[in-house]
């Protein structure tokens, strides 16, 4: 191989590595901010006493919506069986 051919693979090898540096950079950087960001967010006092209600109505929300799909998928099964049982009647 002559001159050109290793010039080829020192191109690539540069630009290997160069994006590897930058996508280790990146990584770092956005570790780095997240982190601080937190320690920010942390040292920030208490919770918002308002946003803390609006979570618990929303909790609330949540489980109530839970409870009704529950008796809609009871009655759903409960009207299957009914229908299975009706159909298994007139085959008879």
């Amino acid at each position: 191989m002559g001159p050109a051919g290793d010039l080829g693979a020192i191109i690539a090898l540069t630009g290997l590595l160069s994006g590897i540096g930058i996508l280790a950079g990146a990584f770092a950087g956005a570790y780095f901010f997240g982190k601080s960001r937190g320690q920010r967010e942390s040292l920030g006092g208490g919770r918002d006493p308002e946003l803390a209600a609006r979570m618990a109505r929303v909790e609330q929300i949540v489980e109530a919506t839970a409870v009704e799909i529950e008796r809609i998928s009871e009655g759903q099964r409960f009207t299957t069986k009914l229908l299975a049982e009706r159909k298994a009647v007139e085959s008879a």
